[in-house]
This record gives C-alpha cells, sequence and structure tokens, in this order.
C-alpha cells in the first residue's frame, strides 16, 4: 500500500511538473513527432512520457481494423463509454443514417469480435481476450458518404463495453445483452476515466499524445504512441492549402474548428480511433484521418471530444422523454 501511494505521489508530481512547465514538451526532442512503439517509451528515459502513458494506455483498445478509446466510467452502471470512427465500425452496420441511438435494454447489437482492451494487469500484450461490445449511438452521416469519404464530423461514434468476455477462437460467439450489473473491470491505475473532468479542449501550440493500434504489428506488436503540439487554427487553414498544393486527399476537406484541430505528425493504418489526450492524461478527441502524400504536410485529424459531446447533449435535448429514459442511464456521468 506505502508503495502503491509513493508511485501515485511520483507520478502525479510528474504530470504537475509537466503542466507547469506549459503542458507542451513532456518528452526528449528525440521522439518528438515520432510514432513510437509502445513498449518503447515503457522502457525508456522519458520519465513524463512514461507517466502519461501508464495514466491512459489501459483506456485504448482494438476494434476491428482500428483502435478505440473508453471515454469514461461515469455512468449509472459503471460501464465503459467508448469512442472509435465511424469507418472503423464500417456505416452499413448502423440501421439508418439519421441520427439514432441503440435501445440497449431490448435490442442486443453486441460483438466480440476484433474488440479488446488491454489485460486489467496491465500487462504489455493486449492478448487474446475479446471483450463485448455495443455500439450505442451516431450522428447524422450523409447518403452519399462512405467508408472512405466520410467528413471528419460524419466519422465517429459512441459506444458501450461491459464485462463479458471470452477467448479469441475459431468461430463467432455473440455476448448476451448488454450487462449492466458489474461495473467494467479495466487496467485504469489512477482512475482516469472516473476524474471529475474526463475530457479537456485542446489548446493550440499545447502537448498532446496519440495512442493506437497500427495494422503493422510486425513494427508495433503492442500499439504506438505519436507526441506532437497541437496546430493553432490558422495554422490548420495554411496546411489544407499545403496539402492541397501537394494534391493529398485531405486539401479537399475544409478545416472546421468547431469540429476538429490538427496535429503535426504521421498517423498509420488501424489508428483511426485511437484516443489523443493532453499531458494531463485528459481526452481531447479521436484521431479520424491523415494525410499521406509524399511531400505533403503529415497532419493528423482529431475529432474533438467537445464537439462529440456537444452533438450527444443536443441530441438528447431533442428526445421525447420515454427514449430520454433509455438512453441516459448509459451517458449521465458525461452529458448531465
Amino acid at each position: 500500500m506505502i508503495r502503491k501511494l509513493f508511485f501515485s505521489i511520483v507520478l502525479y508530481s510528474i504530470i504537475c511538473t509537466s503542466c507547469e512547465k506549459g503542458r507542451s514538451s513532456p518528452n526528449n526532442d528525440n521522439n518528438k513527432n515520432k510514432l513510437i512503439k509502445i513498449e518503447d517509451v515503457l522502457s525508456g528515459d522519458s520519465l513524463n512520457l512514461k507517466a502519461i502513458l501508464t495514466k491512459v494506455r489501459g483506456s485504448v483498445g482494438k476494434r476491428g481494423p482500428g483502435s478505440k478509446i473508453i471515454w469514461s466510467r461515469k455512468n449509472d452502471f459503471g460501464l465503459g463509454i467508448y469512442i472509435s470512427a465511424n469507418h472503423v465500425l464500417g456505416i452499413e452496420g448502423w440501421g439508418k443514417r439519421t441520427e439514432e441511438f441503440v435501445d440497449l435494454t431490448t435490442t442486443n447489437n453486441g460483438i466480440f469480435l476484433t474488440s479488446k482492451l488491454p489485460s486489467i494487469t496491465g500487462s504489455l500484450e493486449i492478448g487474446d481476450t475479446l471483450v463485448a461490445d455495443f455500439p450505442f449511438y451516431h450522428s447524422n452521416i450523409s447518403i452519399s458518404a462512405t467508408n472512405t469519404t466520410l467528413a471528419p464530423e460524419e466519422d465517429f461514434y459512441v459506444g458501450i463495453v461491459d464485462n463479458q468476455k471470452i477467448k479469441d477462437g475459431l468461430f463467432s460467439i455473440y455476448p448476451s445483452m448488454v450487462q449492466t450489473q458489474t461495473p467494467l473491470s479495466m487496467y485504469d491505475p489512477y482512475n482516469r476515466t472516473k476524474e471529475n473532468k474526463t475530457w479537456d479542449e485542446a489548446i493550440p501550440n499545447e502537448f498532446a499524445i496519440i495512442v493506437g493500434y497500427p495494422q503493422d504489428v510486425g513494427n508495433y506488436p503492442n500499439g504506438a504512441v505519436l507526441c506532437s503540439n497541437i496546430l493553432t487554427d490558422t495554422d490548420a487553414e495554411q496546411a489544407i492549402k499545403k496539402l492541397k498544393d501537394a494534391g493529398d486527399i485531405e486539401g479537399n476537406i475544409s478545416y472546421k474548428k468547431d469540429v476538429e484541430f490538427f496535429v503535426h505528425g504521421r498517423g498509420i493504418a488501424g489508428m483511426s480511433g485511437g484516443g489523443v489526450f493532453n499531458s494531463q492524461g485528459q481526452c481531447l478527441g479521436i484521431m479520424v484521418r491523415a494525410s499521406d502524400t509524399n511531400g505533403a504536410p503529415e497532419i493528423i485529424r482529431v475529432i474533438r471530444i467537445s464537439f462529440i459531446r456537444n452533438k450527444l447533449i443536443q441530441f438528447y435535448k431533442s428526445l421525447p422523454e420515454i427514449s430520454k429514459s433509455k438512453l441516459i442511464p448509459f451517458l449521465r456521468g458525461e452529458i448531465s
């Protein structure tokens, strides 16, 4: 107990020291803007970065060909509220394209396949245990949109994770109805997902850490970390022009400052839906798109958690009372 308390104090001190220095560089310059193996960070000499990664990495898991993040466990059941990218789930998986939520009290849309979280022990390897995953809410999706042409404001959804687990095997097995009796157990050594404020606004020029699971498991078998700074709105607008000049598809998608922010760096397939955090470990958003043209600026588009939260609040307020009563128990701690 004394040892655990001592380590908690050390972690808190490291993160606060980083904050006092402007929260802009909790890692050394050799790590900046580079995609790093999670194990290299945990065994490296950047104590600030290691401390932040320890705080957040249990929140980031796999979903299909991409990643997802447990945003919060602050709801009536203590289950995991997660966020991922719609193109990771596949928009054809929704019943309709207009904004909707799934009534999990009567509908079982759960899946085990491809859904993973780090072990509750905090072991480095994500392992072969599948966790039950229930897609829950999406905003409006354009009729013409495909999984590759989704606009950033359309490219997110919210889901629920409970405690149902199985070992990965040869046959598809589906979970039972979402289980609300037992709070989600996960690797969250400092209760990041239960803090008074689990999220924050992105602040230009300050530090951000992106955590996700690249499909390149040969080079990144246990996930990857990117450390960089958040671009200002002006820099993001200028990046769009440069991307267009370089022929990168991101140059054709307007920057919307209320929806997204940009981080400098190279994103690779599989990191979509991964979590973006500040130096205090608060969630800033999820990665959804990145440039990939030689000679183009290396940028990553991040949907703001504040935008996602506002969409949820607006949707909730638009519902009839009977629908509100079905949605709010799963989201109460974050939208009310």
